[in-house]
């Protein structure tokens, strides 16, 4: 290494520990010149934050956040020039030129997102309610933490921009992030009113927004109730996002997480012929990213889908390849609760593997507030005959996010819980909610069908039993019997009475 090193306008003199700018002194100070050199030695790498730290402040214990700080005043004395200190998610900073004139806070944003929840804003004067709003922050960070499909700053990072009055372009650039949550918190006599945003941080446009009223004299309850309600809503508006971003990327420049995202909407299309589009991206994911486990579990799903719904094979071997590709998921994610709630379902349904019963629940306790682990875990047990656990489950994952792509999926299970448990009217009553969602899971108006037959309402028997054979004209009784042989499958099993009932066809 010499004893210069020039980057954009500048020059890094290493023998007199300099920073220069056409030749000016740059005052960046001495833990600035150790940052950039650090930067530097690394020739375009990323370098941990744990590495910078150790490098600036060796043999000291200091806080995450003052790397930050540090980071955000080394910006600002490159200024708008050719060069920039990018944030990489998860891992840490490195040094970067580019065109001028390029945007800096999108460089290096490609893979997973980074979301940063910032502190919320107390509109009161009084010093409790800052306390509270920097506590409801902690365990906003803490339980989105939970989610793996994308990561969170940490609380110091965010927490240094505070006094310096930072909005949400500046957390874009200085933190990397593509999303942000920000929100407030007044006081109203005995009441405090929150306010809590997600914006996109490289555009700065609202994709959600709400506000939350409770009582001072319940504030622990009104806490819980507001984290679970943001957290659960955060997920699937991110994931939305974030599925329109990879499709207006170029061809040229997807990676193995943008081929994921794609392919997303097409695990539960209603026409079964999009699966195999789907499969081919979430293959083309995993080739480019060998240790990416999502997409195979994914793949596992849809083959699940399909042997579920009964509509014609993939392949010869449908049924082999989704457990495959189930335990190579679990054995590259394993410590994902979501992974290990798609592949346990997986391996309950197809394999018949009654243990996995545990795992689905296990993902739950692990992360409470993800509504399609909720989900999973909610058809497993129901499946299994576990019908109340399953309402529960199926009911928290709504309440979490009714407006999720797979709502639909949790109306349908509470209405077939019900049905299982005799509860026709109210089976019905959900039922037809959640074809006002999505009209076209056959296994709804199955439900419907028989719900309709054992009530003796027969006219709405017969018209259900149609609309099934329009989605599926192969669907029999012999198919749903083969289909559920040797498996724990209780509705299946339910089912079959009141479709002979309405002279549904044997085989």
């Amino acid at each position: 290494m010499g004893s210069t090193t020039t980057f954009g306008p500048f020059v890094l003199d290493r023998e007199r520990k300099q920073l220069t700018r056409h030749g000016h002194p740059v005052a960046v100070g001495h833990r600035g010149y150790l940052l950039l050199e650090a930067l530097l030695d690394a020739e375009g790498e990323a370098v941990t934050k744990d590495k910078l730290m150790e490098r600036v402040w060796p043999a000291s214990a200091v806080e995450e956040g003052n790397l930050t700080v540090l980071v955000s005043t080394v910006r600002r004395h490159l200024g708008d020039e050719v060069v920039g200190i990018v944030t990489v998610p998860r891992v840490g900073y490195r040094l970067l030129t580019q065109p001028k004139g390029a945007d800096r806070a999108t460089a290096d944003r490609s893979g997973p997102p980074l979301i940063a929840v910032l502190p919320f804003a107390n509109h009161g004067n009084i010093a409790e309610d800052g306390y509270f709003a920097d506590g409801m922050v902690d365990d906003i960070i803490t339980a989105l933490s939970r989610f793996r499909t994308f990561a969170v700053v940490s609380r110091g990072s965010t927490f240094a921009l505070r006094q310096r009055g930072a909005d949400v372009n500046r957390v874009a650039a200085e933190l990397g992030v593509r999303y942000a949550l920000e929100g407030s918190i007044r006081r109203i006599g005995d009441r405090l009113r929150v306010t809590a945003g997600l914006l996109d941080a490289t555009t700065g446009a609202a994709l959600w927004a709400d506000r939350y009223d409770g009582a001072l004299a319940d504030v622990f309850t009104f806490q819980d109730r507001l984290i679970q309600s943001v957290v659960g809503v955060i997920e699937p508006t991110i994931r939305k996002a974030e599925i329109e971003r990879a499709r207006r990327k170029p061809a040229a420049s997807v990676d193995a997480y943008d081929l994921y995202l794609r392919a997303l909407p097409l695990v539960y299309a209603p026409e079964s012929e999009q699966h195999a589009e789907a499969i081919r991206l979430l293959g083309e994911a995993s080739e480019l990213d060998p240790t990416f486990a999502l997409p195979r579990a994914y793949a596992a799903l849809i083959y699940e889908i399909r042997l579920s719904m009964r509509v014609p094979p993939l392949g010869n071997h449908d049924a082999e390849t989704s457990v495959e590709l189930a335990r190579t998921a679990l054995t590259l994610g394993g410590d994902d609760p979501l992974v290990r709630s798609i592949c346990g379902y997986v391996l309950f349904r197809i394999a018949n593997d009654v243990s996995a019963l545990e795992a689905l629940r296990a993902a739950v306790r692990e992360n409470p507030n993800n509504a399609a682990i909720l989900t999973h875990a909610a058809d497993g047990v129901g499946m299994y005959g576990c019908l109340e656990e399953s309402i529960d489950y199926h009911s928290r994952a709504y309440a979490l996010s009714p407006g999720s792509p797979e709502a639909y999926q949790n109306l349908f299970g509470i209405g077939g819980s019900h049905f299982l448990l005799g509860h026709y009217e109210l089976a019905i009553e959900w039922s037809l909610k959640s074809l006002a969602t999505f009209n076209h899971l056959i296994y709804t108006h199955v439900c419907l069908t028989c719900c309709y037959a054992a009530l003796d309402r027969m006219d709405e028997a017969y018209a259900s039993a149609r609309r099934v054979l329009e989605i599926n004209p192969a669907l029999s009784i012999k198919l749903i019997q083969d289909g559920a042989a040797g498996k724990d499958d209780a509705f299946a099993v339910g089912i079959i009475p009141w479709l002979r009932k309405v002279g549904f066809p044997e085989r």
